[in-house]
């Protein structure tokens, strides 16, 4: 299964911990037959968040391995911001209400390049509906209770 990771699961990556998602989600998620899949634009947001949050010279190199797991892994397939199919999409979401516009490149690479997308945002599940009624949207426990145990 190809499963989408919004930038929330790619912090744990850099050192930055995510209440919602327990330490142990890493080994889960690799041990697991799951493709992974990123949108590019989640590395840029991942860049801002960890400038706010790291301090040092240790989370720095922290930020640095992380990224650098993440762009060679062979294990996560990256997709450039906008590509011909995912735009339409996003313009999509964007009239149907979602309203960060970070999300709707995001969100439009899981629908058209995953089977299921991880988020833990509260809105993004209620503007996909409106989209694509069968595409699976869920947070990580649940995720976890229902492909991983």
């Amino acid at each position: 299964m190809r499963v989408f990771l919004d930038t929330t699961y790619l912090l744990p990556f850099v050192g930055i911990e995510v209440e919602e998602i327990p330490q142990e989600f890493l080994e889960s998620l690799f041990g697991s037959d799951n493709i992974l899949v990123i949108n590019e634009l989640s590395l840029f947001e991942l860049m801002g968040k960890a400038l706010k949050v790291l301090k040092g010279k240790d989370a720095k190199e922290r930020f640095n391995v992380g990224v650098k797991s993440i762009m060679e892994s062979d294990r996560i397939k990256r997709y450039p911001i906008f590509t011909l199919d995912s735009f339409s999409v996003a313009m999509e979401l964007h009239e149907k209400g979602l309203d960060d516009l970070s999300d709707r490149p995001i969100t439009a690479s899981a629908l058209c390049y995953s089977d299921l997308m991880l988020t833990e945002a509260d809105d993004i599940p209620i503007i996909v509906r409106k989209v694509d009624a069968k595409f699976k949207v869920m947070k990580w426990a649940m995720f976890q209770e229902e492909f991983l145990s």
